[in-house]
């Protein structure tokens, strides 16, 4: 009996150790990511943070589930949240450059711009290597503070991102690049980036707000060409995308801002509504 009692301990053992393994390979956490963007989508967003917060790997930020709950608390605007997981990770060992760029995010959305282009120059220090998503970010905070020499510096950057990047993942270049068209009074350029950005970002539900933020630049870029109509439809478009949609009330916010003008025709011509901020890539 004894000698069962013993063998049923070590296939238990085996069993617990065979799923804690499990949970750390690259397939199972593919599986807790879809999961999130379902209970997303399903609008239980405390059920999809509690999910994440139990699963994830709070040694790192570049873990996947970490990763994403740091993502969706800052787009979430839950700065305090999405610091004091960043801020866990760093305490536990992370030096890495993506920690030092998700804190440049996190400061961006609060609105100390200086503090975020540092975070985000010494995370380009430290991994070079972080340039192609990194300098994108840079690229958007130095876009919106309007500077000339800032807006030279964000289109090398962005160039710089376009030869780095393949297929949809050049899409939050795109975003950038049509922001950088509204900085500098280039509808028509913002509005080719802008919807270029939307037909190379796949279909479902895990790209709908940025889907949705590229039509609102398209909208934004109509309306400045007097296309009043055109930018109306662009704006209800990206509406329905954001439909239930949590972690993008304050773009949905600036989209809803915008239908009074171009209902009538105060549309043509409309400035972009402050505040749309480079995309998360």
């Amino acid at each position: 009996m004894t000698n069962y009692i013993l063998a049923a301990l070590g296939a238990l053992a085996l069993l617990t150790l065979a799923g804690f393994i499990l949970m750390r390979t690259p397939a199972w956490k593919s599986v807790q990511l879809r999961r999130a963007a379902v209970l997303a989508a399903s609008g239980r967003v405390e059920d999809m943070i509690r999910m994440l917060q139990r699963n994830r790997d709070r040694k790192s930020v570049k873990d996947p589930l970490t990763n994403a709950l740091v993502y969706f608390l800052i787009r979430a605007g839950r700065f305090d949240e999405a610091e004091d997981t960043v801020a866990e990770a760093v305490q536990k060992g992370d030096t890495s450059g993506t920690a030092l760029g998700q804190l440049g995010l996190i400061e961006s959305g609060r609105g100390n711009a200086a503090q975020a282009e540092q975070y985000y120059r010494k995370a380009l220090e430290r991994e070079p290597v972080l340039a192609a998503s990194l300098g994108v970010n840079l690229a958007g905070l130095l876009i919106e503070k309007r500077e000339e020499p800032g807006l030279d510096e964000a289109g090398r950057l962005l160039q710089e991102a376009l030869e780095i990047r393949t297929g949809a993942s050049r899409s939050g270049v795109h975003i950038n690049l049509s922001l950088l068209g509204l900085a500098r009074n280039q509808p028509r350029d913002a509005l080719v980036h802008a919807m270029t950005a939307y037909e190379l970002m796949p279909s479902g539900d895990h790209s709908r707000g940025s889907r949705a933020q590229a039509l609102a630049l398209a909208a934004r870029a109509s309306s400045l060409l007097g296309e009043a109509g055109e930018a109306l439809d662009l704006s209800k478009k990206a509406l329905s995308l954001l439909d239930g949609l949590a972690g993008f009330e304050k773009l949905h916010a600036e989209i809803e801002g915008m239908l009074p003008g171009l209902s009538g025709k105060g549309g043509a011509g409309a400035e972009p509504a402050p505040g749309s901020g480079p995309a998360v890539p």
